[in-house]
């Protein structure tokens, strides 16, 4: 890691770079941003097609959940692996049991679970704060290019290699379950069990990007760029290829303004997410001759 960060503070050194880049946690930020940022908006176009936006969100509030756990069991506040990860992959596959054990809608049970996980999530950062200073963890909740180290990092890019394989290998098994779960069944594949894969690997993606993004603001992440996409592009490989460029974009470039700016990483991203949205928005008449709409991806 150390080559790596001396070969980018000296191409910032020469000028080639911003000056910021001089500094190792602005090169960690960058190449956490570089790493998540096209998974991230790959995924979200399965996401938005979905209609599982919400759930993303759920996700990003268990993490609040999973941190504290992680502390209380005596995790170190850099790095509280087992209890965000357990925690948060709990979750999702309680969300979809239900969804596949009961009649109620996705938006239903995904309310349902969002209080739940709020609630626990409020009383045990509660506790957590009494022991520890709430700053140290604040990072999980709006991002913090500071609090991300070389561990997270390394994480983070063997946790997208990972999840970004199989979901290359699984994405057409996927939106073809999602769309047409007789059609996959007749194909002999398990629209429940591609359910359960799906969860997981998102899961995965989402709180290994919290550092970067925070927990609060990862559902904008995941769900504007496929949005964003989705006003201008015309069939199903626009669609993923321009949330991808999209989301790569809001990474990149709000990560880098994030080390001009005295504002959590995770905001100044959004906010770079937000203005490619309401751009593809105002464009869409250019692009409106067979364009895609919710219901027809």
């Amino acid at each position: 890691m150390e080559y790596i960060y001396d070969l980018i503070s000296g191409w910032a050194v020469s000028g080639y770079l911003p000056s910021i880049f001089e500094h190792t946690f602005m090169i960690r930020g960058l190449l956490a941003a570089i790493i998540i940022g096209p998974l991230l908006g790959a995924m979200g176009t399965v996401v938005v097609t979905k209609k599982l936006s919400f759930f993303t969100q759920t996700i990003g509030n268990a993490a609040m959940s999973g941190v504290a756990i992680g502390l209380l069991f005596g995790e170190p506040i850099e790095g509280t692996y087992a209890g965000l990860y357990g925690f948060c992959l709990i979750v999702a596959l309680v969300m979809t049991f239900v969804k596949n054990r009961s009649r109620l809608s996705n938006d239903t049970i995904i309310g349902v679970v969002l209080a739940q996980v709020l609630g626990v999530g409020i009383i045990l950062m509660i506790v957590v704060t009494s022991q520890f200073n709430v700053h140290q963890v604040e990072g999980i909740l709006f991002g913090s290019l500071i609090t991300l180290n070389d561990t997270d990092l390394i994480t983070l890019a063997v946790a997208s290699l990972v999840v970004g394989i199989l979901f290359a290998f699984n994405f057409n098994k996927v939106m073809l379950g999602g769309f047409n779960p007789i059609l996959a069944k007749a194909r002999g594949l398990s629209p429940v069990f591609l359910e359960y894969v799906f969860v997981c690997l998102m899961t995965v993606v989402v709180v290994a990007s919290l550092k970067l993004i925070g927990a609060l603001l990862v559902l904008v992440l995941v769900v504007v760029p496929a949005a964003g996409a989705q006003n201008i592009v015309k069939n199903l490989r626009q669609f993923v290829w321009v949330s991808v460029l999209f989301s790569t974009i809001s990474t990149t470039f709000g990560m880098v303004l994030s080390g001009f700016l005295p504002i959590p990483s995770g905001a100044v991203i959004v906010l770079v997410s937000s203005i490619l949205f309401y751009g593809s928005l105002l464009l869409r008449p250019l692009f409106s001759k067979g364009g895609l709409s919710q219901g027809e991806i």
